[in-house]
């Protein structure tokens, strides 16, 4: 499974691919420090990209061909029209500078969405769910490191969540939305300077983890055993999302860098697609 380029546009800290469309064939990600959210189709040349007032963290799609973007003040509803308005936002009191992370829609409609802080150590992060109707906001998790990936098995039984600083997923009790019974399910090793960020659950159940500063992704078992790595050609990747008319391309997202990390590669910042011989499962919406 050889990783070639899909999108030749270069960010800062892309992060965050979202499928969305008939066939799943439009591919949505955003570059949280350019402040881009860009979208390729996955099977012509037509792709664009939306400029937002301030870093957005997350894309997701909402009804009507609107999309749900995690901006630095809150998460917004931006209409085709280019119109927007705000949702309910974050409800601790922040002692620093905090911008939303990664973000999913559950499998009931509702959004959960992490959060991350401006480059303060020690300062812990959250885990926010936003209800279906995008009416009322909750605080489900604290004092994580970084809340980052997430996604569910294909039954709906378990919750994961990636605390990157913390280096370890996390497997939640799922059920009628609403999380319970955490657990440490995989603790990564910290002499590898190699963090876990983005994630996405295969139909298989198998778990794919992006690693930042580890330059690929890998796939483990549902019992958390590595399987395989897929091999890039940069430092920095971010996230992953299956797609495609048979839900078997990966497509993986990467960075220049953030911070006092930077790669010099040519090609770090673009995006990648990996054919598989796997399946994903769709999107929730």
């Amino acid at each position: 499974m050889k990783p070639e380029i899909f999108d030749s546009r270069k960010c800062r800290l892309g992060e965050g691919p979202v499928i969305v469309g008939t066939n799943a064939q439009r591919l949505y990600w955003v570059d949280i420090l350019n402040e881009k959210v860009l979208w390729r189709e996955i099977d012509s040349d037509q792709s664009g990209e939306i400029s937002t007032d301030s870093h957005v963290s997350f894309v997701l799609p909402e009804r009507e061909n609107s999309l749900i973007l995690g901006t630095v003040d809150g998460p917004i509803v931006r209409g085709e029209d280019g119109m927007s308005f705000q949702l309910p936002g974050r409800t601790k009191p922040a002692t620093t500078p905090i911008r939303w992370n990664d973000a999913k829609r559950g499998p009931r409609g509702e959004l959960w969405m992490g959060t991350s802080a401006y480059g303060a150590d020690g300062v812990s992060t959250s885990l926010y769910r936003l209800s279906s109707d995008l009416s009322a906001i909750s605080l489900q998790v604290d004092e994580l490191g970084l809340a980052n990936g997430m996604d569910w098995s294909p039954d709906g039984k378990y919750f994961y969540l990636i605390d990157t600083m913390g280096l370890v997923l996390k497997r939640f009790d799922y059920r009628d939305g609403e999380i319970s019974n955490v657990k440490d399910v995989m603790v990564f090793d910290s002499t590898l300077q190699e963090f876990p960020d983005g994630m996405t659950v295969d139909g298989e159940g198998c778990i794919w983890i992006a690693f930042w500063n580890g330059g690929c992704v890998r796939r483990y078992s549902p019992d958390f055993e590595e399987l395989f790595r897929v091999e890039l050609p940069v430092r920095f990747v971010t996230s992953c999302a299956f797609g495609g008319k048979n839900v078997n391309r990966l497509f993986v997202t990467t960075a220049i860098g953030d911070g006092d990390w930077h790669d010099d590669s040519p090609v770090a910042g673009m995006t990648f697609v990996v054919e598989t011989n796997f399946r994903g499962k769709a999107s929730y919406t």
